[in-house]
């Protein structure tokens, strides 16, 4: 018997390993060198104002004065954001773009640990918080799949009696559970890096908006609006207007973000999320008028949808704070 071809297996496998390892260290670093200079670059822009964290999908958020950013966004007292989820009888999701009553489900956690939610004429839903077993289905969001784990005929008939809508499942997004893939969504998977995954968000982990930016959109509206119509993670005051569209990377304590694409608006923004009735067609027709990119390449995905505040995503971890500095690299 030759040894001959196994040892030159052994040696093949061997290099290969060592590639790996050393364009693995290269990155590390390169990482590494990259962060120590964008330390450098940093400048503050302003203050955290309002931090908000959605328990279930386009329901009513928390405010809040401190959350944990996490790599899968903003987590508190154990709740991540958009860790519930509803579904329709095909496993997609169901948002307020289509039924608005959800903007009026509110949440809370119970002195034992469990989520409570509460909407018009329906009576409490308790669910677990952490499910760490279930049935396990593949949610689908914007055309990608994510695990969930099912959270029971009670929850599901809760749902579909709420929204009138039947065959409803409400979902939750696990931690160990397989998450979507920012790079391999079909549009935007280019600005993403590998292993960046997003739960039940959208797209990016978390959403910024400046106040300044608010006000100007108020000022060009009969009706003002909130924030809470664009449904942020994190609003920041001490800038101009529009500021967070130049950000290329957000220093808030020790936890950072960088910034993957600015946000684009859809009709959810024309909900009044404190009667879950639609205004008409503002504020959408007025951000029309300004808030359109002037990116050709990025016009033909998106059209004529305006753009309002930015979408980021996790670069580091850390805890962050109503009142905290807001620093920014745009480099």
């Amino acid at each position: 018997m030759s040894w001959e071809p196994t040892v030159k297996l052994a040696v093949l496998l061997g290099s290969a390993t060592a590639v790996a390892i050393a364009t693995a260290l290269f990155f590390m670093r390169e990482r590494e060198r990259k962060a120590k200079t964008r330390q450098g670059s940093y400048v503050e822009v302003g203050k955290v104002t309002q931090i908000f964290l959605y328990p279930l999908k386009s329901g009513r958020g928390w405010d809040l004065q401190q959350a944990d950013s996490t790599r899968i966004g903003l987590r508190h007292d154990g709740v991540r954001d958009r860790q519930w989820m509803i579904i329709d009888e095909k496993n997609e999701f169901v948002t307020a773009r289509k039924e608005r009553r959800l903007v009026l489900v509110t949440s809370r956690l119970d002195p034992d640990g469990q989520l409570c939610l509460d909407a018009p004429g329906m009576p409490t839903l308790k669910v677990p918080v952490g499910m760490k077993e279930g049935a396990v289905i593949n949610a689908r969001l914007w055309g990608q799949k994510g695990e969930a784990f099912d959270c029971g005929d009670e929850a599901a008939d809760w749902c579909s009696t709420y929204l009138k809508k039947p065959n409803c499942r409400l979902c939750f997004c696990a931690d160990r559970l397989r998450k979507r893939q920012l790079e391999d969504d079909e549009v935007y998977g280019n600005l993403a890096k590998p292993g960046e995954e997003v739960g039940f968000q959208d797209l990016g982990q978390y959403l910024m908006i400046s106040e300044a930016s608010l006000a100007n959109l108020n000022a060009k509206l009969e009706q003002p609006v909130t924030s809470r119509n664009f449904r942020p993670n994190i609003m920041v005051s001490g800038c101009a207007s529009h500021a967070e569209d130049s950000w290329k990377f957000v220093k808030i304590g020790e936890a950072e973000f960088r910034a993957l694409k600015p946000c684009t608006r859809c009709v959810l923004t024309t909900v009044d999320p404190e009667t879950g009735v639609r205004m008409g067609a503002e504020p959408l027709k007025t951000l029309r008028k300004y808030r359109q990119t002037t990116d050709n390449k990025f016009r033909k995905l998106i059209g004529d949808t305006p753009l309002f505040g930015t979408n980021l995503v996790t670069e580091k971890e850390g805890t962050i704070h109503v009142g905290d500095t807001v620093f920014a690299s745009y480099n």
